[in-house]
C-alpha cells in the first residue's frame, strides 16, 4: 500500500516539474496567433540567444539571430491543436504553442522553457 502511495506521489511531482513555469499562463488559440504574427515582426530570446523573425502573410518567414545569418522558412497554424507551425530546412515541421503569460507578456514554449517575445507592427528586419 505504502508503496501505491509513493509511485503516486512521485508521478504527480513529475508532471508538475514538466510544466512550465507559471500555470496562469494562457494558451493562444490558432486565430489569435495568426492575428498576432501575420504581417509582422517579434522581437525575443530563443535559447538565451536573441533574434528578431518576421512573419509574411503568404506564409514565409525569416529568422536573423543577432549576429547571425538570416534564414528563411516557413509558418502555419493547427486550428486543430492550436499549435503554431514553423518549417526550417535543418528540422521539418516543428509545432509550437505560444502563451500568453500571467504577466502579460507573450512566449513560446519550448520543451520545459518559456522564450519571451514582443511583437513589432510590420517587417522590422533587414
Amino acid at each position: 500500500m505504502h508503496r501505491r502511495s509513493f509511485f503516486g506521489l512521485l508521478a504527480a511531482l513529475l508532471l508538475l516539474a514538466s510544466l512550465p513555469a507559471g500555470a496562469a499562463n494562457v494558451r493562444l488559440s490558432a486565430s489569435e496567433i495568426e492575428a498576432l504574427l501575420s504581417g509582422n515582426t517579434i522581437v525575443g530570446t530563443w535559447s538565451g540567444t536573441a533574434y528578431r523573425q518576421y512573419f509574411a502573410t503568404d506564409g514565409t518567414t525569416v529568422y536573423v539571430p543577432d549576429g547571425g545569418k538570416p534564414d528563411e522558412g516557413r509558418w502555419r497554424t493547427n486550428p486543430q491543436t492550436n499549435d503554431y507551425e514553423s518549417w526550417w530546412r535543418s528540422t521539418g515541421w516543428t509545432p509550437y504553442a505560444l502563451v500568453r503569460t500571467d504577466a502579460g507578456s507573450l512566449a513560446w514554449v519550448n520543451g520545459d522553457r518559456m522564450e519571451p517575445f514582443r511583437v513589432q507592427s510590420g517587417r522590422q528586419i533587414k
